[in-house]
C-alpha cells in the first residue's frame, strides 16, 4: 500500500492515507478504517464547550479584579484614617491587593484559560468518529492539506 499522506502533530495524533485505508493513532485509540465505507471528512470545533468555558473564567477574573481594588482601597483609606496601629495592616492590605492576582493564580481552584477542543472527523455510513488533536500549533495548516488530499482519494471511489 502506498502512503498518499500522513499528518503527525506531535501532542499524539497521527494520521495515514494510504489508497485503501486511513490508519489513525490518537490519545487513547488506534484505528484503522477503510476508505469504501467512508463518506466524508472534515474538523470539528467544540464551540459551545468552549464558549461555556470560556464566560466562567472572564467571571472568575471579574471576581479577582474586584477583590483586588478592594483591598487596595481599603488600605488606602485605613492608611490616611489617621490611626497610628492601622498602618501596618493598612500596608498588608495593599500589599495583597497588588499581589492578589499572583496568588489565585497558585490556587488549586483557580481556572485556567480555556483551550478549543479541536477533532478530526470521520463521516461513515454507521455514523462517525472524532478523533481530538491540538489544532492551536503550527501543524493546523497541515491537517487542513490532509483532509484535501482524503477528499481527492474519496472522489476517486465514485
Amino acid at each position: 500500500m502506498e502512503t498518499i499522506a500522513e499528518f503527525n502533530d506531535n501532542h499524539g495524533f497521527n494520521v495515514k492515507l494510504t489508497d485503501e485505508k486511513i490508519f489513525i493513532d490518537a490519545a487513547g485509540s488506534s484505528e484503522t478504517i477503510a476508505l469504501r465505507g467512508l463518506t466524508g471528512v472534515g474538523l470539528y470545533d467544540d464551540l459551545e464547550k468552549y464558549n461555556k468555558e470560556l464566560e466562567e473564567y472572564k467571571k472568575d477574573q471579574k471576581g479577582v479584579k474586584v477583590g483586588k481594588w478592594m483591598l487596595i482601597v481599603v488600605g488606602v483609606l485605613a492608611l490616611f484614617g489617621g490611626f497610628p496601629d492601622s498602618i501596618v495592616p493598612a500596608i498588608f492590605m495593599i500589599a495583597g491587593g497588588v499581589f492578589l492576582e499572583k496568588l489565585v493564580s497558585f490556587s488549586p481552584k483557580h481556572k485556567k484559560e480555556p483551550i478549543l477542543d479541536s477533532y478530526f472527523r470521520l463521516m461513515l455510513s454507521g455514523g462517525d468518529r472524532k478523533f481530538k488533536f491540538n489544532k492551536s500549533d503550527e501543524s493546523s495548516v497541515k491537517i487542513a492539506d490532509f483532509i484535501n488530499k482524503v477528499e481527492d482519494t474519496l472522489t476517486a471511489y465514485r
